[in-house]
């Protein structure tokens, strides 16, 4: 299970290494739980529409039996079938309050 801090030093950490190499595979592109370890998390998300889906600080969350629960790269993210539309800018915890 992950927690609500450990995603933001994590969506921190891409966002850093984005910063510093200026590409855009390292910014933060989607975040992923498994059913059951989504089940009871307390994340401030919202939904504003169904197209735009679960997001957290303006990324993206995807719930599944089959999925890991992790962070991923908009890099990785796409080498899982994310399409690039999907991906938003890193909103800073304040303004992504719901």
């Amino acid at each position: 299970m992950i927690t609500q801090a450990e995603i933001d030093v994590l969506l921190a950490a891409m966002q850093a290494d984005h910063d510093k190499t200026g590409n855009d595979g390292d910014r933060p592109g989607l975040i992923t739980f498994q059913r059951d370890d989504w089940v009871g998390m307390a994340l401030p998300t919202c939904c504003t529409s169904p197209g735009r889906g679960i997001r957290y600080r303006g990324i993206q969350i995807k719930v599944s039996e089959d999925r890991e629960t992790r962070v991923w790269t908009r890099a990785k993210a796409l080498t899982l079938g994310e399409i690039a539309d999907s991906f938003e800018d890193l909103k800073a915890i304040e303004d992504a309050k719901v």
